[in-house]
């Protein structure tokens, strides 16, 4: 158990850093892909399969089909050729590494002296049970607020979007208003 753990740990932070480093967007959104993967196969193995299948679902899955889109979207070249370069990359990898030492500082700190309830012992703390429990009695407040405040996003979304398809058919409508010999000319092909 402890090989693939490290196994996993090893392949996904090695991804994550081709995320960053890699110039090819396409080969970041690759190992991206990996390491959404790798976490995936952690939760599986911390038995925390509820999360395993949100992580493949929304993440490897959902996430990543909207970062492809994105990069096929934008225009690459010109992109690149506007990039530009401040000289602050020493300041910035200082200031990356000690974020990264105090993160490792506190959560050493946090997790001293850490153990797991009893009933953790019993029944897993990631699986459905385990979570419907907690998401329908301790966390049932934010659970439905979470939940209002993604259907009024959604309510929004819709409404955007009839507001630019009815922007849409105006042209058109503007078309009829001009005079017969104008209609012509200004009709697409």
């Amino acid at each position: 158990m402890v090989f693939f753990f490290l196994l996993f740990a090893i392949v996904g932070l090695a991804s994550a850093v081709m995320v960053v480093t890699r110039k090819n967007v396409m080969h970041a959104a690759l190992f991206l892909l990996l390491t959404f993967a790798c976490v995936g196969a952690t939760y599986v193995m911390l038995r925390a399969e509820v999360l395993a299948a949100v992580q493949v679902l929304v993440y490897a899955g959902a996430v990543m089909v909207l970062f492809l889109f994105a990069i096929l979207l934008v225009n690459m070249p010109e992109a690149v050729r506007l990039r530009q370069w401040t000289r602050q990359s020493t300041v910035a990898v200082v200031l990356a590494g000690l974020t990264g030492l105090w993160l490792i500082i506190a959560t050493v700190r946090a997790f001293t002296g850490f153990a797991a309830p009893p009933e953790a012992a019993t029944q897993p703390l990631g699986t459905p049970r385990a979570i419907g429990e907690a998401l329908f009695s301790d966390y049932v407040l934010p659970f439905e607020i979470a939940s209002l405040i993604l259907l009024a996003a959604m309510v929004g979304a819709i409404v955007l979007a009839r507001e630019t398809a009815r922007e849409e058919e105006r042209p058109d409508e503007a078309l009829t208003d001009l005079p017969p010999d104008t209609q012509e000319d200004q009709q697409p092909v």
